[in-house]
């Protein structure tokens, strides 16, 4: 059945710059976030981090807390959502029926449940692309319905997203160590502890991880206004929006982060009560942060993009260029987020490196940074040659890239004007 041509997803040259920034942005926040997952043999305090930490690791947790702990995962459903609806979007304007579309989104969100499922069992404990995968189609089955019904779920799920950040406030009173993944002794162990934990994340996903369809449902209904897109149309919006957010965000991370700093032992605080509350601050200012650094990264992107327009044949200036190799690797962050994996697989479990139980959250992170950055390259090699990544190639075949003409409404036959023009 043939396609019809530019209703896909948009050709790299002229996707917006400000979302792929964002999303490369993220990339770095959630692995930073989930070296929680790698790093095994101490127990846990607030926001996951190690209890007996050293003065550098405990630093590190302090910065991890302020940027990334539940900062870099609403970021990134939220532009997820933000991509369901610009393809929604795409679809009406081209006339496809939204049964069809619901069927192809279908498609393509088993096609991201299969890459995540192996990505959960074979690699990571913490994979979230299940997640994304099955939240994603519910947010498509909302999103084609009145436009009313989806902000309405968004809103009911943000409870269920502050349950989240509850348990991050309290994990230090339950004597957790890890994941128990982590730290098993051989390959074959690990494979089958990461089988058993994917297999309840299936069934219990749509309750555990409902919360994520509230950043979803603002990243799809931002996309209906083109926020993100239409920079210089929307700046008096994004600018507040990017400042606000920000700062939101960072002062919202402060407390519970001094808790980890001055009393990760809870001496002084032992109420369950107010910790869990200043997790959920925690959480929610994260959903309010991650919207400020997605509308300043798309200010940023269309600046830098102005400015190279304006000045062609220059030197590319270092801002320039960090800005480009970063949208690069968020155009294929489904490849880099699976092969982070793959390199953490081969340096912290204890058959491979062991580096989970040697280093803290400092080294561990340094190992982010660098892995981050060494990405960089290749994704803008991607990118100049007009390449995705080995994965986004993998969903676009399983899934599909176009619309069937057949699932296009047939345009209306023009009334007779009685020979009028």
């Amino acid at each position: 059945m043939s396609l019809i041509p530019g209703t896909g997803s948009v050709p790299l040259s002229r996707r917006a710059g400000g979302p792929d920034l964002a999303r490369g942005l993220a990339l770095l926040g959630i692995a930073l976030a989930n070296t929680v997952g790698w790093l095994h043999g101490s127990q846990w305090t607030v926001l996951l981090k190690q209890l007996d930490a050293t003065v550098p690791d405990r630093i590190a947790d302090a910065l991890i807390g302020l940027l990334a702990d539940n900062r870099g995962f609403p970021l990134f459903a939220m532009l997820f959502g933000y991509g369901i609806g610009i393809l929604y979007r795409r679809s009406r304007e081209h006339g496809e029926r939204t049964g069809h579309f619901v069927l192809r989104m279908l498609r393509r969100h088993v096609a991201l449940f299969a890459i995540g499922l192996a990505h959960a069992v074979l690699l990571f404990s913490g994979d979230i692309i299940v997640a994304y995968a099955m939240v994603g189609m519910l947010c498509v089955l909302l999103m084609t319905r009145h436009r009313v019904v989806l902000p309405l779920a968004g809103l009911l799920a943000l409870p269920a997203l502050g349950v989240w950040g509850w348990a991050d406030g309290t994990v230090g009173f339950f004597g957790t160590d890890g994941y128990a993944a982590a730290a098993a002794p051989d390959y074959l162990t690990s494979l089958g502890l990461r089988t058993v934990e994917a297999g309840s994340e299936v069934v219990t996903t749509l309750l555990s991880d409902i919360g994520l369809l509230a950043p979803m449902a603002i990243g799809a209904i931002i996309a209906r206004l083109r926020l993100f897109e239409e920079v210089a149309t929307n700046r008096d919006v994004l600018v507040p929006i990017a400042r606000w957010g920000l700062g939101i965000g960072l002062v919202g991370a402060v407390p519970l982060v001094a808790v980890l700093i001055v009393d990760p032992v809870h001496e002084l605080l032992t109420s369950e009560t107010l910790l869990g509350t200043l997790g959920v601050l925690h959480q929610y200012t994260g959903l309010i942060g991650a919207l400020g650094l997605a509308a300043a990264a798309s200010l940023l992107a269309d600046n830098v993009r102005h400015r190279q327009a304006s000045t062609a044949g220059a030197a590319e200036r270092p801002l320039e260029a960090a800005v480009r190799g970063i949208e690069a690797l968020g155009a294929v962050s489904l490849s880099a987020y699976v092969g982070q994996s793959l390199v953490f697989l081969a340096l912290f479990p204890p058959y491979t490196l062991d580096l989970g139980a040697r280093l803290g959250t400092a080294g561990a992170a340094a190992i982010v940074v660098v892995v981050w950055l060494l990405m960089i390259p290749p994704a803008m090699v991607l990118r100049r040659h007009g390449r995705r990544g080995p994965l986004e190639v993998a969903l676009r075949r399983l899934a599909g890239s176009g619309i069937p003409r057949a699932a296009v409404n047939a345009p209306a036959r023009p009334r007779s004007t009685g020979g009028r023009p």
